[in-house]
């Protein structure tokens, strides 16, 4: 590689995605417009101009969810009945539809856009921020995908890549970048397996990985395409929600700007939650009803979400299991297990993991990001994961 090309390590998420690049010995991170490296896969479509992406149309969920597409990972080489489809069409305004091409497509007031297209302009927006950034082209990437995408899946990350500016030169499962973002900077396990354990926005993969010298080699993994933050924040919502009708006989399933925004409230809240044991989830003005303006105001305990996603947990434990399983381990024979995607910041989520595994528990320092950094340094040095 010339000392001037940089080719980024990118992490699309389906909550945030990052674009990462090694220059002159260290990580650095194309930055939004408030200098944030985890920019919100948001895509709004407006009336006119050009899509708008990242934290701008994010704010714009709030008043025109129909044409404010989110998650969008979720649908990439799947077709509209897939799972992972009926998952985002239940939490979201916008409306998804099959294609001829077998993708599923959104509609939206710019007619209809297929799942790849919607990925390639939020790849398009990063390749543009590490431009600027770096002042320099970039024409080439190394992009990640959960443990479970198929050949369809990565074929369509290339080519949601090529439709960006961007040559993918390497896909790399997110466990495993996660891994290799943590193994260059320390001995990870010492020569013994660990297993990686990524809970992210839309997904979660386990990898057991090993590391012989400077390399890291796969022994095996497993995961879930349908399970991720999302799906906490979409099981609290619907539990505030059937609150909600209890006491007020509102039903914000029917309000798609008062569901979203009530989502949204259930977000803060959980991220709130991961540094305190209560928080208050309040929506001033929600909505009208006998002709007054009607306040949502709860206390939120942690406590009181345990049983909420406890169910949502327990998979990402059954996934993990299957990992140490398929690599021919026990336990026992998992030196640690390293945590690394937003989600882990969940104390609920740590404590469990801590629980079923009894093995030491790492959490990444910057586990949002770590995903990104495991890419950036492959991009650099290839030889870190074994092909």
């Amino acid at each position: 590689m010339a000392d001037s090309e940089v080719i980024l390590g990118i992490d699309l998420g389906s909550t945030y995605s990052t674009a990462a690049a090694l220059i002159g010995g260290r990580i650095h991170y194309a930055l939004d417009s408030r200098g944030e490296s985890c920019i919100p896969s948001v895509v709004h479509f407006p009336r006119s101009g050009p899509p708008i992406v990242g934290f701008e149309a994010d704010k714009l969920r709030a008043t025109d969810p129909e044409n404010t597409v989110f998650g969008i990972k979720r649908l990439i080489g799947h077709g509209a009945d897939s799972p992972a489809a009926r998952l985002l069409d239940a939490c979201s305004a916008f409306r998804i539809k099959p294609s001829r091409e077998g993708e599923a497509v959104v509609l939206t007031r710019s007619g209809e856009r297929s799942a790849s297209e919607i990925a390639s302009i939020i790849l398009r927006h990063l390749r543009e921020r590490s431009e600027a950034r770096f002042h320099r082209r970039i024409g080439k990437a190394v992009c990640t995908v959960p443990v479970t995408a198929t050949p369809e899946i990565r074929e369509a990350m290339i080519r949601c890549g090529r439709m960006a500016g961007l040559e993918v030169v390497r896909v790399v499962s997110e466990p495993c970048a996660g891994a290799v973002a943590r193994g260059a900077a320390s001995d990870v396990g010492s020569g013994n397996p660990i297993m990686v354990y990524d809970f992210g926005g839309g997904t979660f993969d386990a990898s057991v990985v090993k590391r012989t010298g400077q390399q890291l080699r796969v022994l095996a993994s497993s995961g879930d395409d349908c399970l991720g933050g999302d799906d906490l924040d979409l099981a609290f919502t619907r539990w505030v929600s059937s609150g909600i009708y209890r006491t007020l006989k509102k039903d914000v399933t029917q309000d798609a700007i008062l569901w979203n925004r009530l989502q949204r409230a259930c977000e803060r809240v959980k991220r709130v939650l991961s540094g305190a044991p209560e928080a208050r989830l309040t929506i001033p003005d929600a909505f009208v009803s006998g002709g007054k303006e009607q306040r949502i105001d709860y206390a939120v305990t942690r406590e009181h979400l345990k049983p909420v996603w406890a169910e949502l947990v327990e998979r990402s434990i059954e996934a993990s299991k299957q990992a140490i399983s398929l690599a021919g381990l026990s336990n026992d024979a998992v030196a640690g297990v390293l945590l690394i995607g937003g989600t882990s910041f969940v104390p609920q989520v740590r404590i469990r993991v801590a629980e079923a595994f009894r093995r030491p528990c790492v959490l990444e320092d910057e586990p949002q990001t770590a995903v990104a950094r495991g890419a950036a340094l492959l991009a650099a040095q290839p030889a870190l994961l074994a092909a």
